[in-house]
């Protein structure tokens, strides 16, 4: 990676007061093919976790979601089949969408049935998603710069922009779309040539603002809010999860592994979850 950041002083710098991590997992799941993404069921108290299985842009069928209980034990590794590489994911009214390279598909959670399935073909590789309270979806494609939307049955553009520095994962509110970015131009590696960042993206103008992280080299992948004006991030790289706030303020929570990937976070339970794509696991930390 072209690091070329420099991060002299940076405890004394960023640190700001905030919560902490337990210093292990309150449970650990493993089992998992290569977990990416995790969503939690707050009505049927259970989590359903994305695996990839393979090349992160393969359409090769492989892929699938697993099912977890509340407590993280695996009840099925392939609850739901025949998908490719499947990553973020978002539950609305009954239904998981899920961001599959190419395509949007949706699950019916009650039967465990994929029920639609929309094509992006120009897509390069849809990975975060989003759905706001009236039910607004928003996908991020990764290293094609682009945010999709779904429309009249449609995926369609709904912004495109270099400034969008390879979105990864997506969290909206009532006025704004947030963007984990990974940095500019991803490698093989999954390295890049620039930092990644958060984009406070406007729904009515679309005007794309990048929050201040100040002199932090970050390869964000999830993208979760802990209260107003701070989120939870991340790096995939580094293995850290991270507190931003919106004055560039960074707390490291806790260092876990490389492949840390979109994660949730419950606020009544103070609990987060986290993805470890590269080790097929899948851990839970209590936010103390």
């Amino acid at each position: 990676m072209k690091n070329t950041l420099k991060i002299t002083g940076l405890l004394t710098a960023l640190l700001f007061t905030g919560p902490a991590l337990a210093d292990s997992p309150i449970w650990v799941t493993s089992g998992l093919k290569m977990p990416e993404s995790v969503e939690y069921d707050r009505v049927r108290d259970q989590y359903y976790v994305s695996n990839i299985n393979g090349g992160v842009m393969d359409q090769d069928s492989n892929g699938s979601i697993g099912l977890l209980d509340a407590r993280g034990k695996l009840i099925n590794v392939d609850w739901v089949t025949g998908l490719h590489s499947p990553k973020g994911l978002a539950l609305h009214n009954n239904k998981l969408y899920v961001a599959d390279v190419k395509q949007l598909v949706v699950i019916n959670v009650d039967s465990g049935k994929v029920v639609a399935r929309y094509p992006a073909d120009d897509s390069m590789v849809l990975n975060g998603i989003t759905v706001s309270k009236t039910g607004n979806i928003f996908i991020s494609d990764w290293t094609g710069n682009r945010i999709y939307t779904l429309d009249d049955g449609e995926l369609k553009i709904w912004l495109e922009s270099a400034k969008l520095n390879s979105p990864n994962g997506l969290w909206v509110d009532d006025n704004n779309l947030y963007v984990a970015s990974w940095g500019a131009r991803p490698k093989q590696d999954f390295t890049t040539e620039t930092t990644g960042n958060i984009k406070q993206i406007s729904l009515k103008t679309k005007n794309i603002k990048t929050l201040p992280q100040d002199n932090l080299w970050i390869n964000m992948d999830g993208i979760y809010p802990y209260s107003k004006n701070k989120w939870i991030i991340s790096d995939f790289i580094k293995g850290e999860i991270l507190l931003l706030d919106g004055k560039g303020g960074v707390k490291k929570l806790v260092t876990t592994k490389y492949g840390s990937a979109d994660i949730y976070y419950i606020h009544d339970k103070n609990l987060l979850i986290v993805p470890l794509m590269m080790d097929n696991q899948v851990v839970a930390y209590t936010v103390e």
